[in-house]
């Protein structure tokens, strides 16, 4: 089976990418939380640390010999009013959502020129809009957006180079949208985890041609015009 690492797939989207890809890849899931799942292995890392990420991205390049797809998911999110923020707040989403990605693609490039095969970044609608208090993690995920189309361009061609931007996609089990969440969506409806999942098999079998590419996973809310 070809391996997939992803980041962050102990909950939340990441977890329905790995649970939904187990069966025909081998998946590596790079988290600080551990959220056993059959068919997948484990590795524990805090990757807004350097020194801890290095080291465990040496220990999976010893024990696999190619590497077919790097899905770069994990995010910390942070809703905090600008005066009440602090550096080392801003230090440490930097490092979780764009920095990690940026490390990850950059060690494992060789395996996945090798493979000719795929980086795909998980962004966020919040690259394109925000609301107030989200400085760190709208940085971030402009940031991702940007780093998708650098790398398409340094690992060419042989790396297919994509990023997928979801809007609300819920993940609360325990959370069922109520009528005006769903209304406002062009779409009718709330976004769920596997409607990011179609785009990752989706990216999975391109052949090559799309690269540096976003896909905006949103029901249609960023094309919507608000007028208050």
């Amino acid at each position: 089976m070809k391996n997939i690492i992803i980041t962050g797939a102990s909950k939340g989207i990441g977890r329905v990418i790995a649970k939904s890809l187990r069966k025909k890849y081998h998946i590596i899931n790079i988290d600080i939380v551990e959220n056993k799942m059959d068919g997948v292995d484990f590795h524990k890392c805090d990757i807004s640390d350097k020194g801890q990420l290095l080291k465990t991205i040496n220990k999976i390049k010893s024990n696999i010999d190619s590497l077919y797809a790097l899905v770069n998911n994990a995010a910390i999110f942070s809703h905090k009013i600008l005066e009440k923020q602090t550096f080392e707040e801003w230090e440490n989403i930097l490092s979780v959502n764009l920095t990690a990605p940026y490390i990850l693609s950059k060690e494992f490039a060789s395996f996945l020129k090798e493979s000719q095969g795929h980086i795909i970044n998980i962004s966020s609608t919040r690259a394109l809009m925000s609301e107030v208090g989200t400085e760190a993690y709208s940085a971030s995920k402009g940031g991702i957006s940007s780093l998708t189309h650098a790398l398409s361009m340094s690992l060419s061609p042989e790396v297919k180079v994509n990023s997928i931007t979801p809007g609300w996609i819920n993940t609360d089990e325990n959370y069922l949208p109520t009528k005006n969440d769903n209304f406002q969506h062009p779409s009718g409806r709330v976004g769920v985890p596997d409607d990011v999942v179609d785009v990752v098999k989706f990216l999975l079998k391109n052949r090559g041609f799309i690269t540096g590419s976003d896909f905006v996973i949103d029901g249609g809310m960023t094309k919507k015009m608000i007028y208050v």
